[in-house]
């Protein structure tokens, strides 16, 4: 299996006002980064990746579908206009992240 590889870098604008950091995969998955799914969702980037390890909170667990995920893929920043270039950084599939989301 090839390493994935964020080779398109740019802003995305799911809810107007809120503008997000997503890329393109190499295999042609479109992605938001961990940074700006957190930008998204109006929460700290720390508390985020503290979800990813620990779980959603309780309290959140019945406004979310069962099959809900926190799963990150690492991928490795080949976009010329990415100032993360050359980095590994943790991306979210969007489709997935907007549906629970909205």
């Amino acid at each position: 299996m090839q390493e994935l590889k964020a080779v398109h870098s740019g802003k995305v604008e799911i809810i107007p006002g809120t503008i997000c950091d997503g890329y393109v995969l190499n295999d042609g998955t479109a992605v938001m980064s961990e940074r700006g799914t957190a930008d998204l969702l109006g929460m700290n980037h720390k508390a985020l990746q503290s979800m990813a390890t620990t779980g959603v909170p309780k309290t959140l667990k019945p406004l979310i579908n069962k099959d809900f995920s926190m799963a990150t893929t690492l991928v490795k920043v080949t976009a010329k206009n990415s100032p993360y270039k050359g980095r590994k950084i943790a991306v979210y599939d969007w489709p997935s992240v907007v549906q629970k989301v909205l």
